[in-house]
C-alpha cells in the first residue's frame, strides 16, 4: 500500500435520512470522540496526509464539526472536505460557520434532479428542496468553497443521469463522483432486501447514460468520475471516466476507530472472476462486488489486453 494522502473520518453513523440500501443510520452506537478525531487528524498529517474528509453517517449532526474542520486546517491539511446530505447546509449561518472554520469543499449527496425521486430514495420528504437551498447558500459565498456531488447509480435514476448532471452543474457543482448502489447492506427483512436488489442496475445499462453524462459534464466544465464501473464493462472511449478506489490513496477510520484502506472494503470490489486473472487492469481494478455478481452474474466481465482496447 503506497503513501496515504487522504484521511476519511466516519465520525459516527447517525443520519437524518433513511436512504435506500443504507443501514448505517440504524447504528446509534460507536462514535469517534472529538479528542480521538483530533488525534487521528494529527497522526495522519504527521504521516503526510494532505486531505481530510469528514463524513459519517451525517457529520453535520455533530456539534463539534466546525471545530474539527478548524483543527484540520490548523494542522496543515490543504483540503478539508465535508461529506454531507446537505440538509443542515440549508441554513446559511451553518454554511458560513463551516466556511469560516476552513472547509475547502463540500461533497453533497445528490440522487436525482427530480425531487420526487431524490426524496423517495432518501426516504425523507423535502430533502431535495433543502439540498437546493444549501446550494443557493453555498453559491452566495462565491468561490469560498468548492462544491462536489456524490451520485448514486440506481435503476430508477441511471437513465436520467445526464439530466441530473446538468441540473446540479448549473447550480454550481463542479465535480461528480458516481457510485453504484450496493445490495450488500440491504434493509431488514425480505421486502426491504427485494426493494434494494431491484434498484441495482446492470453495468451494461449504464453505458449510454454515461456517454451522454460525460458530454453534459464536459460542456459545463465539470469533472465526472465513475468508481464502480470496471473498465472491462466500458467502451474504450469511456474508460477515462473510471476511477479505482485505490487512486484516492485514502485511509478510512470508522466510528469504532478501525482503520482500513478504502480499496480493501467489499463495497469497492474484491470479488474476482476468472477473467480478472489475465486482465491488464488487474493491478488497479478491484474487480466487481460480490453483491453485484450474486444479482447479475459474471457475464459482463472480460479480460482486457490493455486499457485502450
Amino acid at each position: 500500500m503506497g503513501p496515504r494522502r487522504t484521511l476519511e473520518l466516519a465520525l459516527d453513523y447517525r443520519c437524518n435520512l433513511r436512504c435506500l440500501g443504507c443501514r448505517a443510520c440504524r447504528d446509534g452506537g460507536e462514535r469517534l470522540s472529538s479528542e480521538r478525531a483530533a488525534a487521528l487528524l494529527r497522526e495522519a498529517r504527521a504521516a503526510g496526509a494532505r486531505t481530510a474528509w469528514l463524513g459519517g453517517g451525517e457529520p453535520t449532526l455533530r456539534e463539534d464539526l466546525p471545530a474539527l474542520v478548524r483543527r484540520a486546517r490548523a494542522l496543515g491539511f490543504e483540503e478539508v472536505v465535508v461529506q454531507t446530505n446537505g440538509l443542515r447546509l440549508a441554513y446559511p449561518a451553518y454554511v458560513r460557520a463551516l466556511v469560516d472554520a476552513g472547509a475547502t469543499a463540500v461533497r453533497l449527496n445528490a440522487k436525482s434532479h427530480r425531487a420526487e425521486v431524490h426524496d423517495r430514495l432518501s426516504r425523507v420528504d423535502g430533502a431535495h428542496a433543502l439540498l437546493l437551498r444549501a446550494l443557493d447558500h453555498i453559491a452566495a459565498l462565491a468561490s469560498a468553497v468548492r462544491v462536489e456531488a456524490d451520485v448514486l447509480l440506481a435503476r430508477s435514476t441511471a437513465a436520467e443521469l445526464p439530466e441530473t448532471v446538468a441540473f446540479f452543474a448549473d447550480r454550481g457543482v463542479r465535480a461528480f463522483a458516481l457510485w453504484l448502489l450496493s445490495a450488500a447492506d440491504a434493509g431488514a427483512g425480505a421486502d426491504a432486501d427485494a426493494e434494494v436488489t431491484a434498484e441495482v442496475p446492470r453495468l451494461a445499462d449504464l453505458v449510454a447514460p454515461l456517454e451522454r453524462a460525460a458530454r453534459v459534464a464536459a460542456d459545463r466544465g465539470a469533472a465526472l468520475q465513475s468508481f464502480h464501473t470496471p473498465p472491462c464493462t466500458l467502451p474504450p472511449a469511456l474508460r477515462a471516466l473510471w476511477q479505482p478506489a485505490s487512486a484516492l490513496a485514502m485511509t478510512v477510520v470508522d466510528p469504532g476507530g478501525h482503520a482500513f484502506a478504502l480499496e480493501s472494503s467489499p463495497f469497492e470490489g474484491g470479488a474476482r472472476v476468472a477473467a480478472c486473472a489475465s486482465c491488464a487492469a488487474r493491478d488497479a481494478c478491484g474487480g466487481p462486488r460480490a453483491d453485484y455478481l450474486a444479482l447479475h452474474g459474471a457475464g459482463e466481465f472480460r479480460a482486457l489486453s490493455s486499457l485502450d482496447g
